[in-house]
């Protein structure tokens, strides 16, 4: 079986988190938004769910295929799969499952920011090997305001907003973005300048910030998808299956 992964936008890519999955021996089936890709209508044959980032806005009810991507985390939850969705797809699965989201008090946030854990996110296992405080890459205008019940906060950014938290034991959303890289940044960058001029910021100062972050930033990040691969998805079950295969 494969993990599905949904994508948005030729920026909102996988990217690095999609290579270090594979790295690891994991399948990936990719779904792309805007490119017209059909969604599944169940999480039958998959054995994991990943819900990337988008340049659309989740309480924007244009935006069609937001229901399909929330039916799709809600099953995937209930069949206790590994879920993942970061930025966008936070998101996703915070409205999909009781939450609520909002735009940020302070507006569009953009460049490097930082996150710090919870006692829980210290405690977890997915954040193992990473600091209580890290400067993380952010893009976005909304927030979850308010998180799924039972859901556990496991980090929070400069204004106290949920960062990553985590509802059961295979469900996580990260509001920050790990799989980007200064490469990715410069291309919004140039590419959104509306955004930019909202914050205030100019693009060369947020080129900037990112390169001078970035060396620790990918050390730290690419311990978080490590450990997203090894220890969050389920590679045990997949090897399963192929032992099965080979017996038939």
């Amino acid at each position: 079986m494969s993990i599905l992964v949904i994508e948005h936008s030729a920026i909102s890519r996988a990217n690095r988190l999609g290579t270090a999955l594979t790295r690891y021996g994991h399948r990936l089936d990719t779904r792309r938004m805007h490119l017209g890709d059909p969604l599944p209508e169940s999480m039958d044959g998959y054995d994991g769910l990943i819900i990337m980032g988008s340049p659309e806005r989740i309480n924007d009810a244009s935006v069609a295929h937001v229901a399909s991507e929330q039916a799709l985390a809600c099953d995937a939850h209930d069949r206790n799969l590994a879920v993942l969705g970061i930025c966008f797809g936070a998101q996703v699965l915070a409205t999909a499952l009781g939450g609520t989201v909002g735009a940020l008090e302070d507006g569009v946030r953009i460049g490097v920011h930082r996150v710090t854990q919870t006692t829980a996110g210290h405690d977890d296992a997915v954040l193992s090997g990473l600091p209580w405080a890290m400067d993380c890459y952010h893009w976005n205008h909304d927030v979850a305001t308010s998180l799924p019940e039972d859901a556990v906060l496991l980090a929070t950014g400069p204004a106290g907003d949920s960062q990553i938290w985590r509802l059961g034991v295979r469900t996580y959303a990260v509001q920050f973005h790990p799989e980007m890289s200064p490469a990715t940044i410069d291309v919004i960058i140039a590419e959104d300048r509306p955004d930019l001029e909202e914050a205030k910021r100019r693009g060369e100062d947020v080129h900037h910030e990112v390169a001078e972050a970035w060396p620790t930033y990918e050390r730290l990040t690419d311990r978080l998808m490590s450990n997203i691969a090894l220890l969050l998805m389920p590679l045990d079950q997949r090897m399963l299956d192929s032992v099965r295969e080979l017996r038939h």
